[in-house]
């Protein structure tokens, strides 16, 4: 974890541990008999010490750790970048969540608060566990239903109970375990804003290249070139959607490039040209029923400078991305393939007569 992290996450720390003794000191009329305070104490001191965060539901565990460099990677992504927000995040719910009310210790009664053994095919529990580079575990926590209505300057809490401990709690504070790998990745792909595309060709594996094009900002639709003289756009919307493959692209895996195979006859390219100077080159493919994008994005030589003051300029955005994408392959919501995948016939239909 780099210096400026570290100290970030101390004053996050810092803001959590005051709004924690806040909330303990506001919640009266709940009975927490032996479970006054944190549910892990000292957890506050350790959270530079955390290197391995797990969690899992009964279908999916991700791991997400920590390297002797500091930086955070999901080893199941090969080793790809880690979202460091949401790391620090579960980090420090875990260490500011305080014990509100007893509740029932009879495992019969667990299913009604999502807190029932997570080997069970219907099981809605979920659990987290945070382990330090010798291997010692720091926390451990089964996370079922949520609450909306404490009182205290802290509102949400939680219904939770340690594994090796029959009793179960109601708590005071955020606690959000994901199970869902894209939450865990440094997701951010690419994002060139619809608007500020100029033109994109596509090429297909058969050969066909469709082209669009904005000229005019302020037009309402891009337009799709080379249409025959017999046919019309089936919907004005489906050029908008092929440049809107650019904005926000998100992954939801990331594999080492030379694992998946991008082949000429299955591959479609298409490359973007930005009103801002960039250019993008995206590749597709599609294995099995997942699809899967190879990025490349450099700046022109003559690029606009920027228009606002500390505005990026279009050579620091390509290198930023060039930095994370270089060397990977990343999977990505079907809708956005198949929407680089359109081909001129399933974009056309035959004018009618005298139209």
């Amino acid at each position: 974890m780099t210096p400026k992290s570290i100290s970030i996450l101390g004053v996050v720390t810092l803001l959590s541990v005051i709004a924690a003794f806040v909330s303990v000191n506001l919640n009266r009329g709940y009975a927490t008999s032996a479970g006054d305070g944190f549910l892990f104490p000292g957890l506050f001191d350790k959270v530079d010490s955390v290197t391995k965060v797990i969690v899992n539901d009964k279908d999916r565990e991700i791991v997400v750790i920590r390297s002797k460099g500091g930086n955070w990677k999901v080893p199941a992504s090969d080793g790809y970048s880690a979202s460091v927000s949401q790391t620090q995040k579960s980090i420090l719910q875990l260490a500011q969540l305080t014990y509100l009310e007893k509740k029932t210790s009879n495992e019969k009664r667990y299913e009604r608060l999502h807190l029932e053994d997570l080997k069970r095919a219907d099981s809605q529990a979920r659990r987290i566990r945070l382990f330090d580079d010798g291997g010692a575990v720091l926390a451990d926590l089964i996370v079922g239903k949520k609450r909306y209505d404490l009182p205290g300057t802290i509102a949400e809490g939680a219904y939770v109970r340690k594994p090796t401990e029959p009793q179960t709690w109601l708590v005071s504070g955020e606690i959000d375990v994901e199970v869902e790998l894209k939450t865990w990745l440094r997701n951010e792909i690419l994002n060139i804003r619809e608007e500020d595309v100029l033109r994109a060709e596509i090429r297909h594996p058969d050969g066909e290249v469709v082209r669009i094009s904005k000229e005019n900002p302020s037009t309402r639709n891009f337009t799709l070139h080379d249409i025959p003289k017999d046919k019309k756009l089936r919907y004005d919307s489906d050029p908008d959607n092929i440049a809107n493959v650019v904005e926000n692209l998100e992954m939801l895996d990331a594999r080492k490039v030379g694992k998946v195979d991008f082949a000429d006859n299955s591959t479609v390219s298409g490359t973007y040209s930005s009103r801002s100077g960039l250019i993008a080159v995206i590749s597709a493919v599609k294995v099995g029923e997942d699809d899967w994008v190879k990025v490349e994005l450099v700046a022109k030589p003559d690029a606009p400078m920027p228009e606002k003051k500390g505005q990026d300029s279009a050579a620091e955005v390509a290198k930023r991305v060039t930095d994370r994408t270089d060397g990977w392959a990343f999977k990505v919501p079907g809708f956005k393939a198949e929407r680089l995948r359109r081909s001129m016939k399933e974009m056309l239909v035959n004018k009618k007569a005298g139209s």
